[in-house]
């Protein structure tokens, strides 16, 4: 095309020659600058609207001139002042064409918008400042408060930049057009603005930390693979990296927590399948063995205010944990990380798969925003199961004060309980009142973990079912169990053998709770 010839003329051979012949005409290095940048502009906006000179010099020197003579009537006699036309030119652009018309490299206004999107931050500024809102490089120096050489040097990369983006043909990256999922588990206490779930549910960041993951990226790179603006791409990362969701090093940004693949979630996937298999008769055989050995020698385990069906769904899972955690003998139990806003925890993403995954099961605790001095150690946690929507059936987290109002009824001390709390925890079904008025706690309420427990039983009963713990963990170890869902595949298990059993109306919404009295 004739108009980018033309541009390429001369951006390579005039700049130079309008530079010296600015300073012969303005005096000073300053305004000459000014005046050039004026000239250049009006060329190049000259050419974008398809101006095709035959002799190119001759227009170009006469531009020069022209916009010369303007600068001039601006700077000494202002607007309404008369000026001498230079001898022996004539001005070569039509009436009424404005001449302060935006910097401008090809005919296609939408490109240049485009490239701008790609500028870096503060680049962008100056140029914005400069060719959009007419500021003088003087000015743009003093608003920035950066030296005016600064500026100069800024403003011949940004054209550059412009220049080389409009030539080449950008190609958006698979991400701007077709965006993937990714799931989470997290560890440990929300932010006071539920960070880090408040953040990972928008689809842009999920597709940002899939890019940036054991990949550092430019702002700019993440910006075209996503096909996002700069400008936004920027004010994002800069988000998550105050999040803490996001690593930055130098101008690159990285992923700060791990993402399983769908491979590596596939090959965990079949292992984990395994060992429940496994495990689970064992584990199934435990269960059932202490509960009746407890039951036939007076043994107090789990409480009495709940059934043992309804039991099972805690007693399950927490004995899971207990055998998995011992198997782990190299078991990181450092305390979670903090982050802003009073959170404490830890982020695993996963990427969506193909493949049947067993309902994920979480553990919840209580919260305790006003740091309570505690009067005692309080163990309160509740399971819960992504299995007939329990999981959304209890509150997220129950406060210290609910937490200790069950705790309270359990142990026979409800005259304690603090009234709104209580009322709150019945609400919830955590606790009920019979028709004498009294007062009973619907969880499982342990007297003590397994070892405990078995401890309490006649000696033969005590070996029988410590062999029966010793092998599930000596299996888990032989297994090399190392991962998140454990829980998960012994669940399914259970529901799949009917050993345990979900009820519509029957079931209660609190299964999966529990205390230590």
């Amino acid at each position: 095309m004739r108009t980018m010839r033309d541009a390429e003329r001369f951006a390579e051979d005039y700049l130079g020659k309008l530079f010296y012949f600015a300073l012969k005409k303005t005096g000073n290095e300053s305004d000459a600058d000014d005046l050039t940048e004026d000239i250049a502009e009006a060329v190049l906006a000259g050419l974008s609207r398809g101006d095709e000179p035959v002799n190119f010099d001759a227009w170009v020197w006469a531009v020069a001139r022209n916009r010369w003579k303007r600068w001039a009537r601006r700077k000494y006699y202002g607007p309404d002042g008369s000026f001498e036309d230079v001898d022996g030119m004539e001005a070569v652009l039509s009436d009424g064409e404005d001449m302060e018309a935006s910097f401008v490299l090809s005919e296609d206004l939408k490109t240049l918008r485009r490239e701008l999107a790609f500028i870096r931050r503060d680049y962008r500024q100056i140029l914005v400042a400069h060719y959009f809102e007419n500021k003088s490089v003087s000015a743009i120096a003093r608003e920035f408060s950066i030296p005016l050489g600064t500026v100069k040097t800024k403003l011949q990369s940004s054209r550059r930049k412009l220049k080389e983006g409009m030539e080449m043909a950008r190609t958006f990256g698979k991400r701007s057009y077709q965006p993937e999922n990714i799931t989470f588990h997290m560890d440990g206490m929300t932010g006071d603005f539920g960070q880090p779930w408040s953040i990972l549910t928008h689809l842009l960041y999920k597709n940002i930390f899939l890019e940036a993951y054991e990949n550092p990226s430019t702002a700019e790179e993440l910006a075209l693979e996503l096909g996002i603006a700069l400008p936004y791409m920027e004010d994002e990362l800069d988000y998550l990296v105050r999040e803490e969701l996001l690593k930055k090093s130098g101008n690159k940004y990285e992923t700060a927590f791990r993402i399983y693949s769908r491979e590596e979630q596939l090959a965990q996937n079949r292992a984990a399948m395994q060992t429940a298999k496994a495990v689970w008769p064992l584990l199934r055989e435990f269960i059932d063995g202490t509960e009746a050995a407890c039951r036939e020698n007076g043994v107090d385990w789990y409480g009495g205010g709940i059934s043992y069906e309804n039991a099972k769904w805690a007693i399950l899972t927490r004995t899971a944990d207990l055998q998995y955690w011992e198997a782990l003998e190299d078991l990181d139990d450092s305390p979670l990380p903090t982050r802003p806003d009073h959170g404490c925890w830890t982020i695993t993403g996963y990427e969506t798969v193909d493949f049947e995954i067993p309902p994920f099961v979480g553990q919840h605790g209580y919260v305790d925003p006003e740091d309570k001095n505690r009067e005692h150690e309080l163990i309160w946690s509740q399971y819960k199961f992504r299995y007939a929507d329990l999981a959304d059936r209890t509150p997220v987290h129950l406060t210290w004060l609910e937490a200790l109002a069950i705790w309270q009824v359990a142990v026979g001390r409800a005259e304690e309980c603090d009234p709104d709390a209580l009322a709150k925890v019945m609400e919830y079904g955590y606790v009920s009142r019979d028709g004498q008025g009294q007062l009973t706690a619907g969880v499982v309420c342990f007297a003590g973990d397994p070892g405990k427990i078995l401890k309490a039983l006649p000696k033969s009963e005590e070996n029988r079912l410590s062999e029966l713990w010793n092998r599930a963990v000596e299996l888990l170890k032989e297994k090399k169990a190392r991962w998140s869902g454990y829980r998960s595949y012994i669940l399914a298990e259970a529901l799949s053998s009917s050993w345990l059993t979900y009820e519509e109306g029957k079931t209660p919404d609190t299964v999966g709770a529990y205390l230590y009295r």
